[in-house]
């Protein structure tokens, strides 16, 4: 009875959205188990980009968590800086979260120092095939001939460092202020800062119209195997101020190395940073859509569905554990609920502990 209450209440509070324009009736179930209609994403970065892969695999889990109905999956491009607002606002139900951008976005700071704290936001759980693959964020890739060999070498030249306000644009300027640098010190220094589709920035390192690109993924990436199909590759390791700067600034990122060989070109480790990364979601998504869907990233029976979307990320089930080691927000309650039931072991970082009223 006590749990009849509750959906009715949930109802009530989603049906209050809904009237107010906030928040579109086709997500709302008419019983619990039933489908919803539609549900909008963001989360399309460059083709090849983590979140673009994370969720080609969040699409398929939808399907596998509501087989044979016909529910229309919208996605919405946008970068981790765009994803919180559009959450918060009710555009989307289900975005990409990195971590520091959510945090930003929750606490009002940084980047959303003059928004208001949004606090409608709940965390799933990590990108679990992401972790299959080694990681040193942001990558610094520039070719044999170019002759950088460290972050300082970067103070007059050109660089590309993805989409405008996006997270890597953001850290990589962090970054180099470690070393005394800045995109406005390398503007004045004569060189240049572009912003844009990673795949465009790597034909323009190619055509020798940019010395540098920064890329964050997982590695091998597929954007810069093709690259390095008919070009000559190298990846730069990161200064130690650098990386100091980056840890000082992100507390939910850490160190992490790149091994030797993941390229066949790439003879030496690589330093870099691993980001926290995961699916957030409305608060008022119901409790059952997000613990089907949980159910179908996380719980050991049906987790291949990570390595049968993206070839890469096969091994991802041995991982369910590490699901929720980097809880940066509250979890929604239907995720909770399917962590619970799987024993995956949650612990909070940042804002996770927080009980937003």
């Amino acid at each position: 009875m006590n749990g009849n209450r509750f959906a009715v209440g949930r109802r009530l509070l989603l049906a209050t959205a809904i009237a107010a324009g906030a928040w579109p009736a086709s997500i709302l179930p008419a019983a619990a188990d039933e489908a919803p209609k539609s549900l909008v994403i963001i989360g399309r970065g460059s083709a090849g980009s983590t979140s673009d892969l994370a969720f080609t695999v969040m699409e398929e889990a939808i399907k596998r968590a509501y087989p044979g109905a016909p529910i229309n999956v919208r996605r919405l491009p946008g970068t981790a800086t765009a994803v919180p607002p559009r959450i918060h606002s009710g555009e989307a139900q289900i975005g990409h979260g990195v971590g520091e951008s959510v945090v930003d976005a929750w606490n009002s700071s940084r980047t959303f120092a003059n928004r208001p704290k949004m606090q409608t936001l709940r965390y799933v759980g990590a990108y679990i095939g992401f972790m299959t693959r080694p990681s040193a964020s942001p990558t610094f890739i520039t070719t044999a001939k170019s002759g950088l060999n460290s972050w300082a070498d970067l103070a007059n030249k050109r660089i590309g460092v993805g989409t405008p306000d996006s997270l890597t644009s953001t850290m990589v300027n962090v970054g180099l202020k470690g070393i005394n640098l800045s995109y406005d010190q390398i503007k004045r220094n004569g060189g240049v800062v572009a912003t844009g589709d990673w795949n465009q920035q790597m034909d323009m390192l190619a055509d020798g119209q940019l010395d540098a690109v920064f890329l964050t993924a997982d590695h091998p990436s597929p954007i810069l195997t093709q690259f390095a199909a008919t070009n000559a590759a190298r990846i730069v390791s990161m200064d130690p101020p650098v990386l100091k700067a980056l840890l000082d600034n992100y507390p939910t990122f850490v160190r992490n190395e790149l091994p030797a060989n993941t390229y066949d070109w790439q003879k030496n480790d690589v330093t870099g940073v691993q980001l926290s990364l995961g699916y957030v979601v409305h608060k008022d998504l119901p409790d059952d859509v997000v613990y089907r869907i949980c159910r179908q990233l996380y719980w050991p029976e049906n987790a291949k569905v990570w390595g049968d979307v993206v070839p890469t990320w096969k091994g991802a089930e041995k991982l369910v554990d590490r699901a929720a080691q980097t809880v940066f927000i509250p979890l929604h309650p239907g995720a909770k609920k399917c962590l619970d039931e799987a024993k995956i072991p949650i612990r909070v970082i940042a804002n996770g502990g927080d009980t937003p009223s």
